[in-house]
């Protein structure tokens, strides 16, 4: 501006750049509403966090309800067949799917399996 007027700029001019700058600031950051951009990015930032808790989560869910629906396709399986060992494989798939709800319930991202 300074270039084009010099230290002569009309004043209907200096007051328009002014409110210009007003609202960028206000773009910026506006703790009163919460709605500028530095607000939103923290705002982002616990968004994110919260998702990606869920998602772990959800992971875990998975692989459980895998581990217990193959114990209870070996279990039937056993009960048809009277092989023990399939019975014992099911417990142990079963005692899996069960460590992963609780892992996906209380410590969602300690195992990293995807």
């Amino acid at each position: 501006m300074e270039a084009q007027f010099g230290n002569r700029a009309p004043e209907a001019v200096t007051k328009q750049v002014e409110a210009w700058k007003k609202t960028a600031e206000r773009y910026q950051s506006e703790p009163e509403t919460n709605e500028g951009r530095k607000e939103l990015m923290v705002r982002a930032k616990e968004k994110e966090a919260k998702r990606d808790r869920a998602m772990a989560a959800y992971h875990n869910y998975e692989i459980a309800s895998a581990a217990v629906q193959i114990a209870i396709v070996l279990a039937s399986a056993q009960i048809i067949t009277g092989v023990a060992a399939l019975l014992w494989i099911a417990y142990g798939l079963g005692a899996i799917g069960v460590a992963f709800s609780l892992i996906g319930f209380f410590w969602p991202t300690a195992v990293h399996l995807f």
